[in-house]
């Protein structure tokens, strides 16, 4: 008999889709050490109960883990450079001035990090261009779905990785 399992069913978690959540169930069920999340979100967004809401169900993904939050234009850099955070989900309308500037900044000060713009202006063609232009990764509607911003985050990490 051919077992049709696939690995993540296997270890009992059948929510898990990859072999890293495996991993995370594993270390739920005490079955391994430690865990290693490989997509660590920093957000920077002016609107600190949306901000609060994409931390409570970034964090809830197996794969995911919310480092910081800050709200104002002069601290997204610091952040960035004294978290882990390899993905920054930033706001263009921060308090203290606009994030499109500091993606440029970013992108060249920090190579492994990843910037997808999460905005109402995001819709704009001409801010999309400049966005992508400046060297952002992504560029997403605060409308959107909260499935698709979940799949930018690993789709943004994974080409950072295969780079």
């Amino acid at each position: 008999m051919t077992d049709t399992l696939n690995p993540a069913e296997r270890c009992g978690y059948p929510r898990a889709r990859n072999l890293l959540s495996v991993a995370y169930c594993r270390v739920k069920r005490g079955e391994a050490l430690e865990t290693y999340k490989p997509v660590r979100v920093l957000i920077a967004e002016n609107q600190r109960d949306l901000s609060d809401v994409m931390s409570e169900l970034i964090d809830t993904e197996p794969d995911m883990q919310c480092v910081g939050q800050v709200s104002d234009a002069s601290q997204v850099v610091a952040a960035a450079r004294n978290s882990s955070a390899n993905v920054l989900i930033l706001d263009l309308m921060l308090q203290g001035g606009s994030g499109l500037p500091l993606v440029e900044q970013l992108t060249s000060a920090l190579p492994g990090l990843r910037v997808i713009i999460f905005s109402g202006l995001a819709g704009s063609d001409e801010v999309a261009r400049e966005a992508k232009r400046r060297g952002a990764a992504a560029i997403l509607t605060k409308g959107c779905d909260f499935q698709l911003l979940l799949q930018t985050l690993r789709s943004t990490t994974s080409e950072a990785a295969a780079s």
